[in-house]
Order: structure tokens, then C-alpha cells, then sequence
């Protein structure tokens, strides 16, 4: 595959690449560089994040973090569940996978990325699930993210078939992870070198300094809009 992008232009729409993720930072930890490398190859990102943990003064400060971090990396930002569901369970299917058709219906992408079927996660796991059944009738090409916790069984069991290259992007990978990894009051702070961890064990196994991994869900050749690790 090959980030041959088409360059944007006066009169042209670029290809588009949608990623529809569970909770704030799950786009950046598993491809914030992927989707740094599609924006500077003239793709169209935008990123859609489903659910909002925390309320009040921390949900201001998680939706201010995650504005920063579509600034840097360059992705459009969409809330289509309005930011007010703290979990991804509380939305429920019908309403989930029809939240999805209609980004799918807006965006026109030729590739999905979002999470792995088999993560962790319940919430990434229904996120996974809803957008697999958006996309069953659409000629789109699917990507499942590795998991966001990388000390986890699940980990373990994600076995990447695409290789993104992101050493030239791994700068502003943490730039825009760097305000996930404060401390917050009932969380956790994000791991930024177990992220780059992750990141140069993708690398080391496809022969770059740093990459992301993709599983494979669903492909039909649309472009190769991925570059080849």
C-alpha cells in the first residue's frame, strides 16, 4: 500500500479517510501518526469520537485536549453523539451503528480505520462491531486499531497485517498526546512511553524506527490510501 494520496488541488475533493474511535485519545494513541502522514499526503481525516467519559469541568478539559490534538495532527473533529454519552454501551446499537451510516453517508471515505474486533475494551469492542455493520453494504477499506493498553492479553493477540510508517510524524504524535497524560481525578494518565513503546515494536516489525499496525477487516483495493510501513 502507498500514501499516493491524490494532491489537493482548485477543483478537487480529496480522498477521505474516516476514523471513528470510542473515548478522546483512542485515535491518537493507536493512529495519531497515520493520520498525520494521510493529511500531509493531501487525504482528507476526519475523526469521529463517540463517547465522552468525564462530566462537568473534566469533560470541558477532555474536549479541550481533543481540539488540540485535531489541530496538530490535522483530522477533522465530529462528536456525533454530542459528547454527552459517558460510555459507548450507554448509546445503544441501533442508534450507534445509525450514527455511523451517517458519517459514512457525509464523509463518502474509501477507508475506515477504528478499533480491533478483538480489543479489550467493551466500549472499543461495540465501537468495532457498530462500524462493521455500517460498512457492510459500502466499498470501504476496514482497518482495526490495536489496542490502546498495550500491558493486556489483548495486546498480545493483535497481529497487524499494514504497517504505517510514522517516524517523520512521531513528533506530533506526542504533541498531541501530551495533554491526555495528565492526571485526572478517577483516571489513570496516559502512558506516553508505553505508547512509543508500542510504536517501535510496530517499527521493529516492519522495518522502520516507529509504525503503527493495522488488522486487515475488510479490503478492496480503493487506492492503497494506507502507506506501506
Amino acid at each position: 500500500m502507498s500514501a499516493s494520496g491524490p494532491a489537493p488541488g482548485a477543483g478537487h475533493r480529496p480522498a477521505s479517510v474516516l476514523v471513528v474511535v470510542a473515548h478522546p485519545d483512542d485515535a491518537e494513541i493507536a493512529a495519531g501518526g497515520t493520520i498525520a502522514h494521510l493529511g500531509a499526503h493531501g487525504v482528507r481525516v476526519v475523526t469521529a469520537v463517540l463517547s465522552l467519559p468525564e462530566s462537568g469541568a473534566g469533560a470541558e478539559q477532555r474536549t479541550r485536549h481533543t481540539e488540540q490534538a485535531a489541530a496538530t495532527l490535522g483530522y477533522e473533529l465530529r462528536w456525533p453523539t454530542g459528547g454527552k454519552n459517558r460510555q459507548v454501551a450507554d448509546i445503544g446499537e441501533i442508534v450507534l451503528v445509525a450514527a455511523v451510516d451517517r458519517l459514512i453517508a457525509d464523509v463518502a471515505p474509501r477507508a475506515v480505520l477504528t478499533h480491533w474486533s478483538g480489543d479489550g475494551h467493551a466500549d472499543h469492542r461495540l465501537t468495532a462491531r457498530a462500524v462493521a455493520a455500517a460498512t457492510r453494504t459500502c466499498r470501504v477499506d476496514l482497518y482495526g486499531m490495536r489496542p490502546g493498553e498495550m500491558r493486556t492479553p489483548a495486546f498480545s493477540r493483535f497481529a497487524p497485517q499494514a504497517f504505517v510508517d510514522i517516524t517523520a510524524y512521531a513528533a506530533a504524535k506526542r504533541r498531541a498526546l501530551e495533554p491526555f497524560g495528565a492526571a485526572r481525578p478517577g483516571f489513570r494518565p496516559l502512558d506516553l512511553a508505553a505508547v512509543e513503546a508500542a510504536d517501535r515494536f510496530h517499527g521493529s516489525l516492519s522495518g522502520t524506527d516507529r509504525a503503527e499496525g493495522f488488522v486487515v477487516e475488510r479490503a478492496h483495493g480503493l487506492g492503497g490510501l494506507l502507506p506501506a510501513g
